[in-house]
């Protein structure tokens, strides 16, 4: 088992504060030395559980049974849907309750509530984002719309039920039954709230979308100060796409007239846009400079959104061993612990979904009903625009909006902290949206200038993610699956689909916004309602594929469509579409798709990058290299090498190396501006330049000679040796990726960790995500594949699943991280991670059977009124 707690749990905050903790009381807790109490104390933690349970659940119409499998899934058996749902809150609760608050806490930005005013800065970011006061007006959308809509009153039925079961645990906690953390941190959990379940909505909608990089796009743009360059080596289409709509696919105008989520739409398409180039002052480069760090600083150590992305695809009965459909999923998201994901089954009337949930929220995100299967990637279109707006010189509460001063809306966001009182902090909005550089006098780094860089997007205020997946884990046929995401607005998102009929589909589904005006990849002043978002391409044109000739569909984040055959243009950014490549490679090159072919090929770790560049680099050394013995090791590994980033080779580790020299060597271009917020340009561009012979790029400008390319390919690779040198020791034969490469998923709070081990893989289909930890010279391996499900239509109760961590929030659990064992034994053999199988049985009566013969059921828990 693959973990690592530390001493008592707390020897991170010194022997100081452990005294500290260890007497002082924990709310409604004993304090003083019984904390370390057996019984009562904060090591009372309430295992091991009883076989068998009876709970009591007010408000339960009728038992609820529950069948735990020898993984802690919880397979739950109800005679109403409602009493499904509040069994799943308990649940949800007992086990991850701490995760749940603490990613409430932070969405809504009051962490500083919990942990104390160092949390501030996190807290400014996300009161000024505004995603609490979305979730606001999206609760109250939904209990407008209650009385007229049956669909909406089924979902705020069962978010009800959510909330009376989490409540309900609230209610019985003990010392034992109190999550440890709460006992440390002295903090009392209050009541869930209704409310509660959008806000981490909105949350994980944020994360998936374009977030600030219009922002990033105008400093590399404002830096380069040459828009011809910033064009060619920053292009929104990636060179050598696979586009994922293989074969574009209209529903009906007359059933589906309006955008995604019910917003106004138009049906034809806009003339091609030409981008405005801004004014030289419309953001001060030292402000932009200044906005983007604080962004780094604050949000991406959160999000780490750039390292996710997800693989998806599915077969058809054509091309696949079995003769049915089979389907593949693996979002990549950040690896925490506990994770993000909640595996459960519910079956009740009207519903048989197996998947996974987020703690908190009632639903499954991805997974099967007993007639469909479903996966999502994020679409990664751009829907989020950054406006500058023209603030009053007389008035700074003011700003110039159709032909007039407006007053700036002034948001009291006053943030409550442990351990320093109230913090006065106000947010300005405009008609746009929450000026997000309200954050920036925090940082005592913008006392003269008031904020006037407005955030918007689609999922600022009223979103409809939980009644399209309500709708989804419903869905009997491809058409329920048409009406599901007809409400799935926001973000954007792949839905690959497969069901028992013989059907395969993929649905770019979200809300695609027709700007009027300017493009969408850079800021922009608006100065009146004729420049905006101003409408929606119709959910029926949106794109999507449906039983393709090809016979299969895949999904890697890359741009949906093909630019040339699609009506409309839908602005990244996109993935830089290897991975899509990848398993277009595989999928196109397979007569006979079988389920152990799905499981090796989500385990894939050949790099394709690698694959198409390295070969270059060779011939480049043999053409022009000087009989270094050094470079000629190295050249012999790379010659000798698969492309395939495992652990037991030098060849992974000098390719990461040398992908990152020979951008810098190509692109000297941008080299006397290299900083934190100038990004270099995309592997693609660099695969271009090489392939083409781009003699512009190719040549460096600093030796006031005309390099070829064999020479500034082989520059590069010394300049990737001499760095290895610095970092990794000259040790050559010590180069293994395994050395060097190590995966970290850390608890919540920083009291354990899982992993700390060698680790496969890095922009490949096992995605291997992370950043350079100068310290301990190596590269953490943070995010990745969150969630592994290969299904087959044909034999839909043997399907297999598996994430990154345990069903147990609770450290001392066997369930801590008994799936991540799983999730990361790769056996060489036949190439495949571990997976167990979601035991999907339609009935309390079947699941006894089997168990019989299995021994597979844990613990069982009747739920009563």
């Amino acid at each position: 088992m693959k973990r690592k707690i530390l001493n008592l749990g707390l020897s991170l905050v010194g022997p100081i504060a452990l005294i500290v903790m260890l007497t002082m009381p924990i709310g409604p807790l004993s304090g003083g030395l019984g904390i370390i109490a057996p019984t009562g104390g904060i090591f009372d933690v309430g295992y091991p559980e009883s076989a068998l349970q009876t709970i009591n659940l007010p408000g339960l119409d009728a038992n609820v049974e529950v069948r735990f499998d020898e993984w802690g899934i919880p397979h739950i058996y109800a005679d109403a849907v409602t009493g499904a749902y509040m069994a799943l809150g308990y649940i949800h609760a007992k086990e991850r309750l701490f995760q749940m608050v603490m990613q409430n806490y932070l969405a809504a930005g009051r962490i500083s509530e919990i942990v104390g005013s160092y949390a501030v800065s996190s807290d400014r970011y996300y009161r000024a984002i505004g995603l609490a006061r979305g979730a606001e007006e999206t609760y109250q959308w939904y209990l407008d719309n209650r009385d007229t809509n049956d669909d909406v009153a089924y979902v705020l039925s069962i978010i009800d039920a959510e909330v009376a079961g989490v409540n309900a645990f609230i209610d019985s906690m003990t010392s034992s039954t109190t999550p440890i953390e709460f006992k440390i941190l002295g903090f009392t959990p209050q009541y869930w709230r209704p409310v509660d379940v959008f806000i981490w909505t909105k949350m994980m909608s944020w994360s998936l979308v374009a977030g600030a990089d219009d922002l990033y796009r105008e400093y590399a743009r404002a830096t380069m100060a040459n828009d011809t360059m910033y064009d060619d080596l920053f292009p929104d289409l990636m060179p050598y796409n696979v586009p994922i709509m293989p074969e574009q696919h209209n529903l009906s105008l007359a059933e589906y007239p309006n955008s995604a989520g019910g917003f106004p739409a138009d049906p034809t398409p806009p003339p091609t846009a030409t981008r405005a180039s801004p004014s030289e002052d419309l953001i001060p480069i030292d402000k932009l400079k200044t906005l983007l760090s604080i962004i780094d600083d604050v949000i991406l150590p959160v999000e780490l959104r750039e390292a996710m992305g997800s693989n998806s695809w599915a077969v058809s009965g054509s091309l696949s061993e079995t003769g049915s459909p089979l389907l593949a999923n693996d979002p990549h998201l950040p690896l925490q612990a506990p994770s993000l994901w909640y595996e459960a089954h519910i079956v009740a009337p009207g519903i048989d979904v197996m998947g996974v949930s987020f703690p908190g929220i009632p639903g499954f995100v991805l997974g099967h009903g007993d007639h469909i299967a479903w996966g999502m990637t994020a679409a990664a279109y751009d829907v989020m625009d950054f406006f500058v707006e023209q603030v009053n010189p007389d008035n700074d509460s003011q700003y110039w909006y159709n032909g007039a001063w407006r007053d700036f809306e002034v948001v009291d966001e006053t943030i409550h902290t442990k351990d320093k009182g109230d913090i006065v902090f106000d947010v300005k909005w405009s008609v746009h949206g929450p000026c997000i550089d309200s954050v920036m006098g925090t940082y005592n780094l913008d006392n003269t200038e008031t904020p006037n860089i407005a955030m918007n997007w689609t999922g600022l205020d009223i979103t409809h993610e939980l009644l399209s997946l309500s709708l989804l884990n419903k869905a009997k046929n491809i058409e329920d699956y048409y009406d599901a995401l007809y409400w799935w607005d926001s973000p954007p998102h792949n839905f690959i689909y497969a069901d028992d009929e013989g059907h395969i589909a993929i649905t770019a589904a979200g809300r695609y916004p027709l700007r009027t005006g300017y493009i969408g990849d850079l800021p922009i002043q608006a100065l009146n309602d004729s420049v905006g978002m101003l409408s929606n391409i119709p959910y029926a044109y949106i794109p999507r594929s449906v039983d393709p000739a090809q016979g299969y569909l895949q999904s890697a984040n890359q741009r949906s469509y093909d630019p040339e055959t699609y009506g409309w243009d839908v602005i990244g950014p996109y993935a830089t579409g290897y991975r899509g490549r990848r398993i277009n490679y595989l999928l196109n090159t397979s007569s006979s798709v079988s389920m152990d072919d799905m499981k090796k090929w989500q385990a894939d770790s050949v790099d394709v990058s690698a694959q198409e560049i390295v070969p270059y680099v060779i011939d480049a050394w043999n053409a022009a290299g000087d009989g270094n013995a050094t470079v000629q090791l190295a050249v012999d590994w790379l010659s000798d090498w698969d492309f395939s980033m495992e652990t037991d080779v030098q060849a992974p580790t000098i390719w990461r190396f040398l992908v990152d020299a020979l951008k810098y060597e190509i692109f000297d271009e941008l080299r006397v501006t290299l900083d934190a917020n100038l990004r270099t340009p995309s592997t693609p561009v660099l695969e271009r330049v090489i392939k083409e012979n781009e003699a512009n790029y190719l040549d460096d400008h600093f030796t006031g000679e005309v390099e070829t390319r064999d020479a500034i390919l082989a520059q590069a690779l010394f300049r990737a040796l001499d760095e290895m040198v610095q970092k990794l020791g000259s040790n050559m034969t010590d180069w293994y990726y395994g050395n060097f490469n190590v995966i970290y998923i850390d608890h919540l709070a920083s009291l354990t960790l899982i992993g700390g081990t060698a680790h496969r893989g890095w922009n490949t289909l096992n995605r291997a995500a992370g950043y350079w930890d100068s310290d301990a010279s190596q590269w953490r391996v943070v995010a990745g594949p969150s969630w592994r499900m290969v299904i087959d239509m044909g034999d839909i109760e043997h399907a297999f699943g598996v994430y990154s961590g345990g069903q147990s929030g609770n450290m001392f659990s066997q369930h801590w991280d008994d799936i991540f064992d799983l999730w990361y034994a790769y056996d060489e053999e036949p190439e495949q991670y571990g997976y167990h199988l979601m035991r999907f049985y339609p009935t309390l009566k079947s699941l006894a059977i089997a168990d019989l013969s299995e021994h597979f059921v844990e613990r069982m828990i009747t739920f009563v009124p």
